[in-house]
């Protein structure tokens, strides 16, 4: 199967499989039920992100099986690891999880990276470096799982951000991971039928954990594996709107005092869509940034030049504070014009 299939067979699979997990989630009572803290006003499924390990995994597996017998270490590292990640979100969907549990869950799933050998020389030492991978992995995944909180939105992004990521995986000689990557991309396509605009499923902590998962360590492979010197900076780019969103809440919140881990229509997509009007203008005008933001990064990595890279980082910079200066001044809405998750 060529590298490029990945994409459309993890497509149609995850069309044939994320309608069969509505159906379970709905037999065995999967399910997101409205609360005070939440915008959506009907139970909805919650096995969205099931549904997309499920068609990633076996557009990969088939891929896999046809070109090599065995999957490279990094292929199951990728798929390991998400997989920790998932069953810690499936468990906390399912009967809630101590916040420090959960930490420790998301550790576990960034050991499977790390035990893989795929820890980059931050020239910090053996030790120093795998503690800032896993720091960075573990705040990553709760960098998306905060973003899940409107229709299409973490699905559209991660998906967006994986081509690119194949394309980059592709060029340094590692098709395998660009195949598994494409595959993720797809099946996040085949959910967004399901999810954008109106919701029928939800990716739920698990989907959210398992891409944040799966772009961390699709960074880490990036930064290890590419040119080493200023190209660096560029898998830390492409993931620059999840961290920007990160930091945005934590400091608005602080400054309103607020609890920083109690949900709210405070993120910059929710403020963004409060100027704009319209939650399903918001949602694609995010895929493109995320687009433009990812692509940046791949031309900073391949070009490995200071130039470059000094350039594309300080105009982000100066975008992202600029966003979060006017963003922080825009009024909380009250109540929510389309139904949300969060």
């Amino acid at each position: 199967m060529p590298l490029i299939a990945s994409f459309p067979v993890a497509f149609a699979l995850g069309l044939l499989v994320i309608p069969f997990a509505i159906r379970i989630a709905w037999t065995v009572g999967f399910l997101d039920h409205p609360e005070a803290r939440k915008l959506h006003t009907s139970a909805t499924a919650l096995l969205g992100g099931a549904g997309i390990f499920v068609a990633a995994v076996g557009a990969s597996l088939a891929g896999a099986i046809q070109r090599d017998p065995g999957w490279p270490v990094d292929l199951l590292a990728l798929f390991g690891g998400g997989f920790v990640a998932l069953l810690v979100g499936l468990l906390d969907d399912r009967f809630g999880m101590d916040p420090v549990v959960k930490l420790l869950g998301q550790a576990v799933a960034a050991g499977f990276l790390l035990a893989s050998g795929a820890v980059p020389d931050l020239h910090l030492g053996a030790v120093a470096n795998m503690t800032v991978t896993l720091v960075a992995l573990v705040a990553l995944m709760n960098a998306v799982n905060f973003l899940d909180n409107m229709n299409g939105m973490v699905a559209g992004l991660a998906g967006i951000a994986l081509v690119i990521f194949a394309w980059g995986s592709w060029k340094r000689g590692e098709p395998g991971v660009a195949a598994a990557q494409l595959a993720l991309a797809g099946a996040c396509a085949a959910f967004l039928p399901y999810n954008f605009p109106r919701a029928r499923i939800f990716l739920g902590d698990a989907g959210s954990l398992f891409l944040g998962y799966s772009l961390g360590a699709s960074a880490v492979l990036a930064f290890r594996g590419g040119p080493q010197g200023w190209g660096q900076l560029g898998p830390v780019l492409a993931l620059g709107y999840p961290a920007f969103d990160m930091t945005f809440v934590v400091i608005t919140r602080l400054r309103d005092g607020r609890k920083i881990y109690q949900g709210g229509r405070d993120h910059t997509n929710h403020r963004l869509a409060s100027v704009l009007k319209c939650q399903t203008r918001t949602v694609p005008l995010l895929w493109l940034s995320m687009a433009v933001l990812s692509a940046s990064g791949l031309v900073v990595q391949n070009l490995n030049q200071p130039i470059p890279a000094l350039l594309m980082l300080g105009l982000w910079s100066v975008l992202f504070l600029w966003a979060g200066m006017r963003l922080s001044s825009v009024p909380i809405q009250a109540s929510p014009s389309h139904p949300t998750k969060f």
